[in-house]
């Protein structure tokens, strides 16, 4: 279901039916456009297709039936998935974590509080895995979104989710050029629901309408014959409105108000407002200037039936989803995937090796030649020659008289021809064989394997810079809907230095006193801190700190070493539990040794009597 279809309750009213009208309309007018624009109908073709030969299927219908009239197999040797597979992987195995940073020295105290706040709901809510479904997706098809949305089941604990869509479930501007969507008019997300689902959260929704809406061919569709599902369509889109900037003299920040709020706020101003530090009162006149801002709404809607919407319940500038893309088409507006650069060296290595495999197959043996009588056992020959222990029998005096014509050989082009394709396809996706894992060399330095590794993800830039962009964004997102929604006092377990521990959140909630920690105050930046460290690096870094330590004893503690093996949790731990052991030994007697120095000298010092 719909996210905000969780939210019916709790929604803000439509407003005026007129000016809800207009807005459908409008909607609707868009969703028309964008399903038959180019970047999202060159989007979908090659993403449909990019799919398919992931999962083998990567010969069209024609090729199919030309395989089956000649009686050939349609054998597929898939070179596309493990280099895709290499590439998720690698996201997964990467460090990259959106943390918190200050603004100003006085925010530092509640850095640590925040960023933990930020890492135990990332956990909880099982963002990090959401998203690499997104990113997933993003390498197979090109693009993806996370959603996120607030769950009031509960209404006095709302819940924050998130809920990823492929990128042929939702439509974006095709005129956007920003990837952080900051310049899209329009956001579409697509679910298809059976008429008992939907009317489980909207009664009165008219089946009618969304079925007879559809009126010609380029029409968007909404209802489903063949399944009997009607689409529901959530719409996000923005609208500008009349504001007023104004310095409140309560906090001296800049904020806004529409003009009738602002009106009602400067009159309680002017007759004075009681609060916790006494009456605050200001005759003076409080700096304003008028303007205008984007101000969000959503709307859920099946053909011409509206099923809810409103403002945007959330204080956030923009749609509270995250994008996630792959590589861009810039003369097409439209986002590709991994795959689809690797097709071409795919489909000519698939014809290059069933051809290869028919002339091993088809390729006239060598023909026997000789006298007859030459050969005593000429039958056996018929019907066992193929066998690996069957010998020739010649009659004597006859050896002469026996050969056999050479046997055609295969031209080494077809063998130059698959080496050169393979590669083509590792070089088209990055997927080099030291990022997969597989040995060049005999025996290298870990720091040259570990330099080629760093050179090889840099052809990798664009994808994983953009993965790193949207991860920033899903940080501010998921950080402004915690501080919007967790306001009640909990205890929060986070990682730091010494392990996991409980910290407590809005149970201290004035500044003033020992222990502030509303989460909701203070202002704060975001960075996201990468670490390259794939499986082949870790074991890279392990091997040159053995040698390292190998060269220069007891420089480098066993548990550092241990933390780049693949060894299991409890053999590393008797491993530093011994070390430590025979460290507090040493430590012991070395104590012992100075003590008894100690009592030496003070005997040789002692006066005699």
């Amino acid at each position: 279901m719909s996210p905000l279809a969780e939210r019916q309750d709790s929604a803000p009213p439509l407003g005026s039916e007129e000016k809800v009208d207009e807005d459908l309309t409008k909607l609707l007018d868009w969703l028309q456009k964008v399903e038959n624009s180019t970047p999202e109908t060159e989007y979908r073709k090659t993403s449909m297709e990019d799919y398919n030969f992931y999962s083998g299927k990567q010969d069209t219908d024609d090729v199919l039936k030309e395989l089956e009239g000649l009686k050939r197999p349609a054998t597929i040797y898939n070179e596309v998935k493990p280099k895709v597979d290499m590439l998720i992987g690698m996201a997964a195995q990467t460090k990259h974590n959106a943390t918190v940073v200050p603004v100003g020295v006085e925010d530092e105290p509640m850095v640590e509080l925040m960023a933990g706040t930020l890492d135990h709901f990332q956990r909880k809510e099982k963002i990090v895995r959401k998203e690499l479904e997104c990113f997933e997706h993003t390498v197979k098809g090109g693009r993806s979104l996370l959603f996120f949305y607030i769950d009031t089941s509960n209404p006095f604990k709302p819940v924050i989710k998130a809920k990823r869509y492929d990128g042929r479930n939702f439509y974006r501007d095709p005129d956007a050029q920003e990837y952080d969507m900051s310049d899209d008019r329009f956001l579409f997300l697509d679910k298809w629901l059976t008429e008992h689902q939907i009317k489980q959260f909207w009664k009165e929704f008219d089946t009618s309408m969304a079925q007879q809406y559809s009126k010609g061919p380029d029409m968007p569709k909404f209802f489903d014959e063949a399944q009997e599902k009607y689409r529901i369509v959530e719409g996000w889109y923005y609208k500008f409105i009349d504001v007023i900037y104004f310095v409140n003299p309560m906090s001296g920040k800049v904020e806004f108000l529409v003009p009738a709020e602002y009106e009602k706020f400067e009159k309680v101003m002017r007759d004075g407002l009681n609060t916790e530090n006494g009456r605050f009162q200001t005759s003076e006149q409080i700096p304003h200037q008028e303007s205008f801002k984007k101000q969000y709404h959503y709307m859920i809607f099946s053909g011409e039936h509206k099923c809810m919407g409103g403002p945007s319940p959330y204080n956030w500038e923009g749609f509270p989803a995250v994008f996630y893309g792959a590589y861009k088409d810039y003369d097409t507006n439209s986002w590709f995937g991994a795959i689809t650069v690797m097709k071409d060296g795919q489909r000519t290595l698939n014809v290059n090796r069933r051809q290869l495999v028919y002339l091993l197959q088809t390729l006239p043996k060598g023909i026997l030649m000789h006298e007859i009588g030459s050969v005593i056992n000429i039958e056996e020959y018929e019907e066992k020659s193929s066998q690996p222990n069957f010998h020739l029998e010649i009659a004597k005096g006859q050896f002469e008289k026996v050969k056999f014509q050479e046997q055609p050989r295969i031209s080494p082009v077809y063998h130059l021809l698959d080496g050169m394709l393979v590669q083509t396809i590792k070089n088209s996706s990055g997927a080099q064989d030291n990022l997969m894992g597989i040995q060049t060399t005999s025996r290298e330095p870990g720091i040259t394997v570990r330099a080629r590794q760093q050179t090889g993800m840099a052809v990798l830039y664009i994808l994983y810079d953009n993965l790193r962009e949207s991860r920033l964004q899903r940080g501010k997102l998921h950080m402004s809907l915690i501080q919007q929604y967790v306001t009640e006092e909990m205890a929060i377990r986070i990682k730091g230095p010494e392990g996991a521990r409980l910290m407590q959140i809005n149970s201290v909630m004035n500044p003033e006193n020992k222990g502030f920690n509303d989460i909701t105050a203070g202002e704060f930046d975001y960075e996201v801190e990468e670490t390259a460290e794939t499986m082949s690096i870790r074991a890279a870094t392990a091997q040159m700190l053995v040698e390292f330590s190998q060269n220069n004893p007891n420089t480098i503690p066993p548990d550092v070493i241990l933390e780049y093996t693949d060894l299991p949790y409890s053999a590393k731990q008797r491993v530093k539990e011994h070390w430590q052991a025979m460290q507090d030994a040493e430590k012991a007697n070395a104590d012992r040794e100075y003590d008894l120095r100690l009592k030496e000298i003070a005997a040789k010092s002692k006066p005699k009597t």
